[in-house]
């Protein structure tokens, strides 16, 4: 079995915690991957930038289009 995930796999994942929560082993397996790779790590970040700004905006009043 690999432990590491691939970055395809990262992406869907950092998506999918956005909407529920992940399992224990997913998201072990997810930091994991985190820890050793620098480009998704930065994509891990710029996401939740966007979350924090957009979870900003509407609790602001603004609503989506």
């Amino acid at each position: 079995m690999n432990l590491m995930y691939s970055c395809k796999r990262v992406a869907e994942l950092l998506s999918q915690r956005l909407d529920e929560p992940l399992g224990l082993i997913d998201e072990m397996r997810l930091r994991l991957h985190l820890s050793m790779c620098g480009n998704c790590s930065n994509v891990a970040e710029q996401i939740g930038a966007v979350h924090a700004a957009s979870a900003e905006l509407l609790s602001n009043g603004l609503e989506p289009d």
